[in-house]
């Protein structure tokens, strides 16, 4: 396949990634142990081997090249200074802890959770796919950092890496009949625009899976643009590549995209038939055998497409209205242009699969279907490149005002990054090393959690400490909550430990009645006074 040198760069990373996971996913499933080393190796060999796939198309494009990669430096820079210094995570949520978990699970065993008991301790997390949480333990393993502290930058690497790949795929849809350049960066633009759906996805909710995973989904939309404009085996291989990243990060984003393989490739009239049914069979086939391998004793999983859950309705305030009358006026332009036709087409089946789970969740009696409007998400990128289709046309009419434009739309982008508040991260670096002493030394059970967030003292209940999440402690809200904690505190006769995330701003009558064991910056581990409810004489190990 013919691409720039932007393109090559970002084809090897999601290779790299999709590799990485999929040879742990592999060893696990094959009865060994993970082996990062392994694994790294594995996937630097076909990173390289999807390099020299790629074959760089002309000088003349090195203009393109040199955009997209500022546009994923820019992306990248922007999301590191909102977690600066730490690079921790900065959403909050349960799905924080839910994820962080597996990835603890994954890093104290180098296996994945095969065991029914393991329900219990777990929840979903014993059957989720564990694709981005197998990234973070290995990435954590290659840079000796772990898991919790690496979680962060891979989500922020593939947001940036796919930022430049709406990038990619605009300029491969844009008409050439006008300079091209500036509305391919206008697309990037405007998927920022929805800021919802592209930043707060992870930076305030912790859909951490699912936006790790709309990078592979967009560069399977990325494979197909560019098996259309050039028939060949190697952009359907990094297509199925991209789709069984998607399937082992987040599987909900593998149905639309396997849909428009389908209208892609059907409608490619001057392909003869028998290569196009070769196509959709190296593009499909491996995403069907690591769908069937990983089905294997987890068709209870299925039932989530029936369960409620917090996601936000749709709405025109979300996107905006321009922005939708851009993306409806780009669509109806993709519609008559056979290069830019799979816009409308995702858009089309991304809304088949959102009817399909909206109907079942409407069955199982879901008040809010979770994953019919998690579609929205995904809908966002062809949207956003449509939305750029309708821009160019604008500028076309309106002579040399290409960069006038995208520079106006710059400053609507930027001005709510300016002035919106940095997310408040609910984790931190003296809470863990704090929880991880108490895991090692004290009962994780005997643990109390004098911190301000309800979140982080769920974090630390779960994947710091390794508690249970199907125990009658866990499902107390009460657990978590700072003012009925503090009573607990003030009051006797209460668990022995507790970690305190700012043990200076507890109030005076609990800072005066503890001991501290052990002190982590700001955070400490401390110990009540008197009896206790495990019992006044808990050894610490």
């Amino acid at each position: 396949m013919i691409v720039t040198a932007g393109e090559r760069v970002a084809a090897s990373f999601v290779s790299f990634l999709a590799t990485a996971m999929s040879a742990a996913y592999a060893i696990d499933r094959s009865g060994f142990t993970i082996s990062p080393l392994t694994s790294l190796i594995v996937s630097i060999i076909a990173a390289i081997a999807v390099f020299r796939w790629s074959r760089p198309i002309a000088d003349r494009e090195r203009g393109e090249s040199v955009a997209f990669l500022a546009i994923v430096t820019c992306v990248l820079a922007y999301l590191l200074w909102l977690a600066r210094p730490a690079l921790l995570p900065v959403g909050g949520g349960p799905d924080l802890a839910h994820h962080l978990l597996l990835v603890d699970y994954i890093e104290r065993h180098w296996r994945l959770a095969h065991d029914p008991a393991l329900g219990a301790a777990m929840g979903e997390m014993a059957d989720y796919t564990p694709g981005l949480h197998l990234l973070a333990a290995l990435a954590g393993a290659w840079t000796r950092t772990g898991g919790f502290h690496a979680v962060y930058p891979i989500v922020a690497l593939t947001v940036a890496v796919k930022a430049g790949l709406v990038f990619a795929i605009a300029m491969r849809v844009l008409p050439r009949d006008a300079p091209r350049l500036p509305f391919a960066c206008a697309a990037v633009l405007l998927a920022l625009v929805p800021r919802e759906y592209f930043f707060r996805s992870f930076t305030e909710h912790s859909f951490l899976a699912q936006v790790a995973a709309e990078l592979f989904a967009v560069a399977m939309w990325w494979a197909l643009v560019v098996w259309d404009e050039r028939p060949t085996l190697p952009a359907m291989a990094m297509f199925a590549i991209a789709g069984v990243g998607a399937f082992l990060t987040w599987p909900v984003w593998i149905g639309p995209l396997l849909l428009l393989l389908l209208l892609v490739v059907a409608s490619h009239r001057a392909v003869p038939v028998r290569d196009r049914v070769r196509a959709v069979m190296v593009g499909s086939a491996p995403i069907a055998l690591v769908a069937s391998v990983h089905a294997l004793g987890r068709v209870r999983a299925a039932a989530i497409a029936g369960t409620s859950g917090f996601v936000v309705w749709p709405s025109v305030d979300l996107f905006g209205w321009w922005f939708l009358a851009l993306a409806l006026g780009g669509a109806i332009l993709a519609a008559a242009d056979r290069r830019a036709r799979s816009i409308v087409w995702l858009l089309a089946a991304i809304a088949v699969q959102a009817a399909a789970l909206y109907f079942v969740a409407a069955r199982s009696g879901a008040d809010r279907p979770y994953l019919a409007l998690k579609m929205a998400y995904l809908a966002m990128y062809p949207l956003a490149v449509g939305a750029a289709l309708a821009l160019h046309r604008i500028g076309r009419m309106a002579g040399r005002m290409g960069w006038i434009l995208v520079a106006a739309l710059a400053i609507v982008v930027a001005r709510p990054s300016i002035t919106e508040r940095r997310p408040q991260p609910v984790v931190s670096e003296p809470m863990f090393l704090a929880g991880r002493w108490a895991r090692a030394n004290l009962p994780p059970a005997c643990v109390d959690y004098l911190v301000r967030d309800n979140y982080a003292a769920y974090w630390l209940h779960l994947a710091v400490l390794g508690n249970a999440r199907q125990t009658e402690r866990t499902r107390d809200n009460a657990t978590f909550d700072w003012q009925q904690t503090l009573v607990r505190w003030i009051h006797p006769e209460g668990l022995p430990f507790a970690i305190a995330g700012d043990f200076d701003a507890l109030p005076k009558d609990i800072r005066t009645s503890v001991d501290v064991i052990e002190r982590f910056g700001p955070a400490a581990v401390v110990r009540r006074r008197g009896a206790s409810t495990c019992g006044s004489r808990v050894p610490i190990r």
